[in-house]
């Protein structure tokens, strides 16, 4: 809504605008963490394998630094997901003591699975939008993380 369709409205303060910006984010995961938990499918595990997607043959310190975490929480999920078939540990040419991860035709199908879900529940979370609104909010999210970019989000990435 722009400044001008407030008139006579209070308007938000920077620090109400971010309780509101944290509040809808945590709504949209906790409404997709619900949905995927449905599948059988954690935040960790959704991450690990996104994250192998788009970065094929990474060592498991390589992935722990990308999503955040020590190397002993992503082991035991890397030993999961090896377990469901869904990714494989190959000698590292480069480091006989190391492993590369590569996901497995079965985790393939996972990323498929889990490209088709993020959609229908974002469809679903994002259906009370008009397209416009659904347009305008992208195009502020995208000033934003424009104007205060981070190590996730640098300017102009998106």
């Amino acid at each position: 809504m722009s400044s001008s369709a407030r008139s006579g409205e209070e308007h938000l303060s920077a620090t109400e605008l971010g309780e509101l910006l944290m509040a809808a984010s945590r709504a949209f995961s906790q409404q997709g963490r619900a949905r995927f938990g449905e599948h059988g499918l954690s935040p960790a595990r959704v991450r690990l394998l996104v994250a192998l997607h788009h970065r094929p043959g990474s060592r498991m310190r390589e992935l722990a630094d990308l999503l955040g975490v020590s190397g002993r929480a992503i082991t035991p999920l890397v030993d999961a997901l090896e377990s469901d078939g869904l990714l494989a540990r190959r000698p590292d040419p480069d480091d006989r003591r190391a492993f590369r991860l590569t996901l497995t035709d079965a985790g393939i199908g996972a990323i498929d699975e889990i490209a088709a879900l993020q959609g229908r529940i974002s469809e679903e979370i994002f259906s009370g939008l008009a397209v416009e609104d659904r347009d305008g909010l992208a195009r502020l999210l995208r000033v934003f993380l424009n104007t205060a970019p981070t190590q996730d989000h640098p300017p102009d990435a998106l």
